[in-house]
Parts: structure tokens; sequence; C-alpha cells
């Protein structure tokens, strides 16, 4: 199995939103240097009817300028910390490369602008899965779309959603292949757990999609997404495209 990762598209987009946060700071720093010297340099007397505008106007370049200067550092910020790879990704790659040939191209790490962030998705003939990765240990119950975790010996609802978040990954993955000119790809949806029994212990009931240890996720996929193969190997080759380039 291609267990693969968009890592140089992913830190070219972080260069690019660091020159972009560069160029705000520029624009902020102006915004304020130009602010202070209507503030030094009065250039309307306070007599002056224009004066109220005057004044007006200075303080907002103040405080627009101050407001971009800040938006450059958070996204200057956002560009350093920036994650070109997924670390949950890759271990699930390199567990499921057991089980599945050269076929199969698990992308992981997934972020762009039309799909936001997606942990991976499994692209082949059978179509394209998007998958919400955890690397969690603890008892879990999964009913239909509804989790439950062990605490202090009680079943609490759990704070995150993983069915909800996978759902919305595929979700995420149609939207970004229908901008691609990809409308009809058949995109699925499940949870995996890298941890097996017993640090991490799932009862399931009625799952709403499939849900599975890293170890046994190729079983509990055979009645759905890899019951049937619905793609040609040229569209499997576009929809990896649309997904890593």
């Amino acid at each position: 199995m291609q267990n693969i990762a968009p890592t140089r598209s992913l830190r070219r987009r972080s260069r690019d939103l660091l020159i972009v946060a560069a160029l705000a700071f520029l624009l902020g720093a102006a915004l304020l240097v130009l602010g202070i010297a209507l503030h030094i340099f009065k250039l309307v007397a306070p007599f002056n009817p224009g004066h109220g505008m005057y004044d007006l106007t200075r303080k907002s370049l103040l405080a627009l300028g101050m407001a971009v200067a800040l938006v450059s550092m958070a996204l200057a910020l956002r560009a350093l910390t920036w994650k070109t790879d997924n670390k949950n990704a890759r271990i699930l790659g390199e567990i499921l490369a057991a089980h599945l040939d050269d076929r199969y191209v698990l992308i992981r790490n997934i972020s762009k602008r039309t799909t936001g962030y997606v942990d991976a998705a499994l692209v082949s003939r059978h179509g394209v899965l998007a998958l919400r990765i955890s690397n969690r240990r603890g008892a879990y119950f999964n009913e239909g779309g509804d989790w439950l975790r062990l605490r202090r010996g009680r079943w609490r609802p759990l704070r995150w959603n993983p069915s909800r978040e996978a759902f919305r990954n595929a979700s995420k993955l149609r939207g970004h292949f229908k901008v691609c000119g990809i409308p009809d790809a058949p995109v699925f949806a499940s949870v995996v757990f890298l941890r097996d029994e017993p640090e991490l212990k799932l009862r399931l009931r009625q799952s709403a999609l499939p849900v599975a240890h890293a170890s046994q996720l190729v079983m509990a996929l055979r009645d759905t997404y890899l019951a049937e193969e619905r793609l040609a190997v040229r569209e499997v080759e576009a929809l990896v495209r649309a997904l890593y380039e």
C-alpha cells in the first residue's frame, strides 16, 4: 500500500502564508506610523470644523493598524505551526500495509482550503474512505452516532463525537471533489483507533459507520467500503491527484 503525505505542497502553503503575514505586518506598521504621525503633527487646528473628522481618522488608523498587526502575528504563528504530516495516520498506514497492496493509496494529513483538515483518506477502486483516527486509551461505547466513555466506573457522554467528525470529513471531501470536477466520487467514512485491547476497549451496537481497532479495520470494512470495486484505475488516479497535489 502507498502511504503518502502532501508534505511539499503543505510546506509551500506554509511559506506563502508566512509571506502574507509579513506583508500584513508591514501594512499594519505603516497604518500605525501614519496614525502616530497625525497625532504628533497636528495638521488641523482644534477650532477647525473638520477637526472632529481629523481626530476620528487618526484614531481609526491606530486601531486598524494594531488590528492588522495582530492578525499578521496570528497568520505567522499559523504558518510556523502548520503540520506537514500526521503521525497517527502514518502509523495507521504502516498497519494497513500488511493487509493492502499497492492498489491502495493512503493520503495523510489532508489540509486544503476546500477540505479543511482531514486525518487521512484511503483511495482505491472501492472509492474514498475518510478516516477519523484516534490514539486515545480507555473504554468507549458507540451506539448509532452516539458515544460514551467509561470514567470512574460510569458511562459518560464523550465530549467529542468521532462519528460526527468522520461524516463531516467525508462531506468535506465530497465538496472538494465537486470543485475538482469529480462530482460522483463514492466517499465513505470510518473511525479507527490505533490501540488494541487492553489499552483501548470498544463496545459497538449498530454503529452509524464502521468503527474498529486499526488491526481489525480491513475486516470491519468488508461489507461496506471493500464490498465492491466502484471506480476505474484512471478515476482512482484523478482522486489521488485531487487530494495530493
